[in-house]
């Protein structure tokens, strides 16, 4: 039997986790949890930053971003650069992680994580909510060799998770295409 809720949040709090991505524009590093894959063709992904972020406003200057994808050993950077704004100091610094200037957008990335997608902006979605959705268009893929899906960190509503098992569908060594 399934309840009725009468408080639409309730269906929020219900969504699986979804993964956790370190953020960054120009210099600055942004731990977020509302990421999600946009379009095969072009291929798109999108971010949600609150406007009041420091990161917000890097893209709506720069037009362009990065997604890292960290892993559960980077579970105390994640908490590091979720806990301090860019604007008051050095994330990459502070939470021991290396820059790395993009190859085609004007940004760095973090050499560390074993995914990085340089992207530009092709669109701000401008919807009454609490946080603005930036499309970017994948213009450049780094991947580490050994990196599977698995190793991603999953985040939703203050827990973190990781990815779990392949139940049904090809190993992990069918997905990329080297």
């Amino acid at each position: 039997m399934k309840n009725i809720h009468s408080n639409p949040m309730d269906g929020i709090i219900a969504l699986p986790a979804f993964p956790v991505v370190f953020v960054t524009s120009d210099k600055n590093i942004m731990a977020a949890g509302a990421f999600h894959f946009y379009s095969f063709e072009p291929p798109c992904v999108m971010g949600g930053i609150k406007p009041e972020k420091y990161t917000h406003r890097l893209i709506i200057d720069k037009k362009e971003f990065a997604i890292n994808i960290p892993i559960k050993e980077q579970l105390d950077k994640i908490q590091i650069c979720g806990s301090i704004s860019g604007k008051n100091g050095n994330k990459f610094e502070k939470a021991g992680l290396t820059s790395r200037k993009a190859n085609k957008i004007d940004s760095f990335i973090i050499e560390e994580c074993p995914v990085n997608l340089e992207c530009k902006v092709v669109h701000k979605i401008d919807y009454p909510g609490s946080h603005d959705w930036f499309i970017g268009e994948i213009v450049e893929v780094h991947i580490d060799e050994h990196y599977t899906r698995d190793d991603a960190l999953m985040f939703w509503l203050g827990q973190f998770r990781t990815v779990g098992k392949i139940i049904e569908g090809r190993p992990n060594n069918e997905i990329f295409v080297r």
